[in-house]
């Protein structure tokens, strides 16, 4: 018999808001899922549920169980239930104002030789040729003739 690893107790708050993302049903199916997999992990209930029964009573994996339960024990509800946002800081963008300036003074210059005007493809390459940056994708281009924020 497995040993249980991490023991789920639920606070009176924390089963409160579980039960209303559960009831509301506004939350997506993958944090609904995860607070039911908290409610019914929670040492207060009357009957015990392994990994595998709990899995099949809710269609997801034995794996989904215990990465729920390990994220509420290392950092609670928010942590286990919610999606982890991504953090992105301007400091770790390639491409500056200064950057964008540059493209888009090479777009608003003559084509090349053959051309009518540019096409993102050639913009991405006269960019690289010219040291502007190391690489840059067609959708950055993109992004940045359109006047996207970055």
């Amino acid at each position: 018999m497995a040993i249980t690893k991490y023991f789920i107790r639920l606070t009176d708050e924390e089963r409160n808001l579980l039960n209303k993302i559960i009831s509301d049903g506004v939350e997506s199916e993958r944090t609904i899922m995860r607070a039911k997999i908290l409610l019914m992990s929670d040492a207060t209930q009357p009957e015990k549920v392994s990994i595998k029964k709990l899995a099949k009573m809710l269609g997801t994996t034995d794996t989904t169980i215990q990465t729920v339960r390990t994220e509420y024990a290392s950092g609670g509800v928010e942590t286990s239930v919610y999606r982890k946002k991504r953090v992105v800081s301007k400091k770790s963008r390639k491409i500056n104002e200064d950057v964008i300036r540059q493209i888009l003074e090479i777009a608003q210059s003559e084509p090349p030789e053959g051309y009518k005007r540019w096409s993102s493809r050639m913009l991405c390459e006269a960019a690289m040729e010219r040291g502007i940056v190391d690489h840059i994708g067609q959708s950055a281009v993109c992004k940045i003739l359109r006047g996207e924020e970055w």
